[in-house]
């Protein structure tokens, strides 16, 4: 009797493990939903790491932003550099009242400098504090992480890994597209 206990017990234990397994596998873990997302941008302060400008959340209001953390050892941060890039070519560089910013974080100024320079970031680039005070509070779990902040500071969008070109240019676009001091224009419901 001792025996068939101990068996199905096991056998209950290996079924919820089977089925916790079979249930993480249907979820997307890119998809980590932000307690930010529709709240006030955490503030912060960064100094250019090139030209040593200062920059705040405080110096951004009335402008919409994309804030990209990444680092020179990720290599998902070299895959999405290019639609870094073209975003502050296409929107910030060609006059449009829209920023792109990036933020080394766990790095050192040299390494972040020729990871820029080989990647020709020429937008706003800052380094984290050896604390990590700005990713900190803008809660990351790891780079590269890209947060779209509107007019208002609010946080619209999160998104967690390389970027690619649709999700910049459509959550760039549904930026420039809301009133001014109005919330943005809800996404699209999946991506």
């Amino acid at each position: 009797m001792l025996t068939s206990w101990k068996f199905w017990s096991v056998m209950a234990f290996i079924t919820g493990l089977v089925g916790l397994l079979a249930f993480g596998f249907t979820r997307d873990p890119k998809v980590v939903e932000s307690p930010l997302v529709g709240k006030a941008a955490p503030p912060f302060a960064v100094t250019e790491m090139n030209t040593g400008a200062p920059l705040s959340l405080e110096a951004l209001r009335g402008t919409p932003f994309m804030i990209n953390f990444w680092a020179s050892w990720c290599q998902a941060c070299r895959e999405e550099a290019p639609y870094l890039k073209a975003a502050y070519d296409r929107y910030e560089k060609a006059g449009r009242k829209f920023r792109v910013i990036g933020i080394a974080i766990q790095d050192t100024l040299e390494d972040a400098r020729r990871f820029a320079r080989l990647h020709q970031k020429e937008f706003y680039l800052a380094l984290d504090n050896k604390q990590g005070d700005v990713s900190l509070n803008w809660g990351l779990y790891g780079v590269p992480e890209t947060f779209f902040v509107d007019a208002r500071g609010i946080i619209t969008h999160k998104h967690i890994g390389a970027l690619t070109w649709p999700v910049v240019e459509s959550e760039i676009e549904r930026l420039l597209a809301a009133p001014a001091g109005g919330p943005a224009p809800q996404p699209p419901a999946a991506r």
